[in-house]
C-alpha cells in the first residue's frame, strides 16, 4: 500500500479504495465498515457536525474562496500573523528536504489550505507526502485550488483532538493557529504529539492572551455572535470591520504619559485603532483584506465557540508533558510559535 495508510475506526483495520463503489468508497478489509470520500479524501465523521464544523465549513468554503484570494494577492500573507512567526523558516525546510528526499508532512486543522499551498508544488510533489485534516466539509476546494495536490497529497475529514487513523506517523506535524479551537487544546496537542516519529518535528502556533478588557470585551461578544447562525454571525461582524475601517480614518494619536499595569498599557503615542483594537476591543480592518476579508478575520474571532488564548509558558508545559524538547519559539502580540522536537517513542 501507499503512503497513507488509512485505518476503520471500527476495527482498526486497513482500508482500501474501490472506486466501483461510488457512496461509500473507502472499504474495510476486516470488518464490513466503508466511509464516505474519494480518491484522495476520506470523510470519517460523516452526517456529524458541530458548531466549529459549520463555521469552518462556510469560512472556507467556496463561497468565500480565501485561498484563492491568498493566491491572487500574495501580498496579503504579510499582513497575517503567520508572518512573523516561524512558519515560512520551516516551510523552507520542509521544501528543501521534499525536492530531494521522501518526507512526510501532517498538517492538523489544514483549514482553507495556506500550508499545502506553501509546500505543494511541481518540484516537491514527487517526494513530499502531506496528509491534511480538519472537520470541516470544504476540504476539497483545496485540491481544486492546487494543480499538483493530487501527486502527493490526502485529505481527511477528522477532529484533530484525536490521533489521525492512519497506521504511519509524520516526520512533522504542523498545526497552524488551530489547537485553540479545540474543546481541549492540551489534550488534541497529545493526540498530535503522537503522530510523530521519534527525531521528528512538531510545530504549533496558538492565541496569545490579551490586555485585562480585550480579553473581557472579546469573551463577551463571542458568547452572543457564536451562538448565531452562520450567515448572520457573518453579517453582524462586518459592524468590527466598519468599526476598525472608520477608526483608522482619525489621524491624531493618542499619548499616554505613563504605564497603566492593570490595563496592560505601556506608555507611549498611539493610533486610536491602534489602541482600542489591542487592548479594548477586536475591530480588524486591513486596506489588502477588503471589506469582505476584513469581516472573515472578526468573524474567525467572534464565532467559533472555542477560542483560548495562552501564556508563553502554558505551551512550554504542554512540550515537556509531551517530551518534546522545545527548539525555537517566538511570542508576537497576537499569537506564540513554539517548534521541538520529540527524541524518543
Amino acid at each position: 500500500m501507499t503512503f497513507p495508510t488509512f485505518v476503520c475506526q471500527n476495527c482498526g483495520g486497513p482500508l482500501a479504495y474501490k472506486a466501483e463503489v461510488p457512496d461509500r468508497p473507502w472499504c474495510c478489509f476486516a470488518c464490513p465498515s466503508t466511509y464516505l470520500g474519494n480518491a484522495h479524501l476520506i470523510d470519517y465523521l460523516g452526517a456529524n457536525g458541530t458548531q466549529t464544523s459549520d463555521h469552518y465549513s462556510h469560512q472556507w468554503g467556496d463561497g468565500l474562496g480565501f485561498l484563492d484570494f491568498i493566491k491572487k494577492r500574495p501580498a496579503v500573507k504579510s499582513v497575517m500573523p503567520s508572518a512573523r512567526l516561524g512558519w515560512d523558516d520551516l516551510f523552507g525546510r520542509i521544501r528543501d528536504r521534499a525536492i530531494r528526499e521522501n518526507v512526510s508532512v501532517y498538517d492538523a486543522a489544514c483549514g482553507f489550505g495556506g500550508l499545502a499551498n506553501e509546500l505543494i508544488n511541481e518540484q516537491t510533489a514527487n517526494y513530499l507526502q502531506y496528509v491534511g485534516a480538519d472537520i470541516h466539509r470544504s476540504l476539497d476546494t483545496i485540491r481544486d485550488e492546487l494543480p499538483d495536490f493530487d501527486r502527493c497529497g490526502s485529505l481527511v475529514r477528522w477532529d484533530i483532538s484525536n490521533p489521525l487513523p492512519i497506521a504511519e506517523k509524520f516526520e512533522y506535524v504542523l498545526c497552524r493557529a488551530s489547537l485553540h479551537h479545540t474543546p481541549d487544546p492540551a489534550k488534541s496537542f497529545a493526540s498530535l504529539c503522537a503522530m510523530v516519529k521519534p527525531q521528528g518535528t512538531v510545530a504549533i502556533s496558538v492565541y496569545n492572551k490579551k490586555s485585562i478588557c480585550r480579553e473581557a470585551s472579546d469573551d463577551a461578544l463571542r458568547s452572543v455572535v457564536s451562538r448565531m447562525p452562520v450567515d448572520s454571525a457573518f453579517e453582524v461582524c462586518r459592524q468590527f470591520s466598519d468599526l476598525g475601517k472608520a477608526l483608522q480614518k482619525i489621524e491624531e494619536k493618542v499619548v499616554i504619559a505613563s504605564d497603566l499595569p492593570l490595563l496592560g498599557i505601556s506608555r507611549g503615542e498611539y493610533h486610536v485603532q491602534e489602541l482600542i483594537y489591542y487592548y479594548f476591543l477586536k475591530c480588524f480592518y486591513n486596506d489588502e483584506f477588503g471589506d469582505r476579508y476584513s469581516t472573515l478575520v472578526n468573524f474567525d474571532w467572534y464565532h467559533p465557540g472555542f477560542a483560548y488564548r495562552y501564556s508563553p509558558e502554558e505551551i512550554e508545559c504542554w512540550f515537556r508533558d509531551n517530551d518534546i524538547e522545545i527548539l525555537k519559539r517566538m511570542t508576537i502580540d497576537v499569537q506564540h510559535y513554539f517548534e521541538g522536537i520529540k527524541r524518543h517513542e
